[in-house]
């Protein structure tokens, strides 16, 4: 069986690697430090352009005026749409012009397309509104490749578990919680000054990007675009360890935002709290996730990558499938104890919230090491290719599933439950089939050596 990209191996240096190098390093924390403002202002966006369409029904003629879920519905095709048909173009021209100067227009595009919300003749339409959020989104597909093409430039490559750990942190975090910020903006600023509020975050940002080093030069010759295009999907295909680590981070982003949606129900009908406090689950799979990161980034380099990954995802399967016993041990397990009518809420609270923290911590054990090897395998020419394809890859197989789980957790008998035994099971069956393989093939190898 071939191999899968190398883990990153720490130098024999006399300086350890770990945070407190990373925390020295200027030019890393710039860009960290950055990517938090652009990742939050991100997700306010999305908020601000929910708060100001539904704002808009009420000077709209009520003959078509249009619902608050249609109105999420196609804001999300119009953030959707760029990322699924622009993120290998976008990485087109990450690698032919500097990261740096990729990063601060991107930032400083989209300040200006959401400060732009504040006229009158966008806030009172519609069209004018997604038409925006449409040109934002393709700020966030040059912002994206970008960022991921600067890490392996700006650390070392033995520090490339740490860096990620970083990234994939703060990327959880945002998700997990960055659509909250965007309420209490809006609440203290009120929609007609939010924008500028989140404009400022974006603006910071690229205040802060001016301190990277410039890596490439602004002109020289190119092949045309769709040349580069299909030389860096030619890559992709004919390089098979990069091609499965593009795989798993992609099924790994689809099954966490899967797990996002699925948690408004396991809220409702497991925990028997109001469906909009699904942030509880959401936050502590945010935190397992932290602390899976911090791990891994710790002690993860001492094992072998494969064997990292395929354990994360075997631990993702088995805590989606206890996490879904849940609904059923409630159901028909508590009434033969004589337990009827208790729920996993109030202090029972804490086996679900448990369960969805390591659930965050298996996910660390996977997208930590496939990142790290994945930035020190690609050559620096093909990283924004790779990593435009590979965010594309992961917008496009996050959103089937995503309608798949939201209408199985709402019809299917059994419901929540039964959509995270379905996810779970072939997750955990398929993780340990690849283990065994590894662990066969570790042992051929060693008994080859003694």
């Amino acid at each position: 069986m071939k191999s899968d990209l190398t883990t990153p191996q720490h130098s024999q240096s006399s300086t350890r690697p770990g945070f407190r190098e990373l925390f020295r390093n200027r030019h890393f924390m710039c860009l960290w430090t950055a990517q938090i403002f652009s990742q939050f202002a991100d997700r306010a966006v999305f908020v601000l352009f929910v708060a100001v369409l539904t704002s808009q029904r009420a000077v709209l003629d009520p003959q078509q005026s249009i619902g608050a879920a249609e109105i999420t519905s196609w804001l999300y095709v119009a953030f959707t749409i760029p990322a699924i048909a622009l993120g290998p173009l976008a990485g087109v021209y990450v690698d032919r012009c500097s990261n740096k100067i990729v990063l601060i227009l991107s930032n400083l595009a989209r300040a200006f397309f959401v400060s732009m919300v504040t006229l009158p003749w966008i806030a009172h339409s519609p069209k004018a509104c997604l038409a925006l959020a449409f040109l934002v989104s393709i700020g966030s597909q040059f912002f994206g490749p970008a960022e991921t093409s600067s890490i392996p430039r700006l650390v070392k490559k033995e520090d490339l578990f740490h860096a990620n750990s970083l990234f994939f942190t703060t990327m959880m975090i945002a998700l997990g919680f960055g659509f909250a910020v965007g309420e209490p903006i809006i609440s203290r600023t009120g929609v007609a000054q939010a924008p500028l509020a989140i404009a400022l975050a974006f603006a910071l940002a690229a205040l802060l990007l001016f301190e990277l080093p410039g890596n490439k030069p602004l002109n020289g010759q190119h092949d045309p675009w769709w040349e580069e295009l299909r030389c860096g999907l030619a890559y992709i295909v004919d390089s098979p360890p990069v091609f499965r680590a593009i795989l798993k981070i992609t099924l790994l982003f689809s099954t966490i935002i899967t797990l996002n949606i699925i948690a408004v129900g396991l809220a409702e009908q497991v925990m028997h709290i109001q469906p909009f406090q699904f942030g509880y689950i959401v936050a502590a799979a945010g935190l397992g996730m932290g602390i899976g990161n911090i791990w891994v980034a710790k002690t993860g380099h001492n094992n072998p990558s494969n064997l990292l990954v395929y354990r994360g995802f075997a631990g993702l399967g088995l805590f989606m499938i206890l996490l879904g016993m849940l609904g059923f041990i409630q159901k028909f397990i508590f009434p033969m104890v004589g337990l009827t009518g208790v729920y996993f809420g109030g202090w029972l609270m804490v086996v679900p919230l448990t369960l969805a923290a390591f659930t965050g911590i298996s996910c660390a054990f996977v997208a930590v090491p496939t990142q790290a090897a994945l930035q020190s395998a690609v050559p620096e020419e093909l990283r924004g290719k790779v990593f435009g394809a590979q965010n594309t890859a992961m917008s496009t197989a996050s959103t089937i599933p995503v309608v798949l789980a939201g209408l199985s957790s709402d019809n299917l008998p059994g419901g929540v439950s039964t959509t995270l035994l379905l996810l779970g099971l072939p997750t955990l069956l398929g993780a340990i089939y690849h283990l065994s393989r590894i662990s066969r093939n570790l042992a051929r190898n060693g008994s080859n050596g003694a």
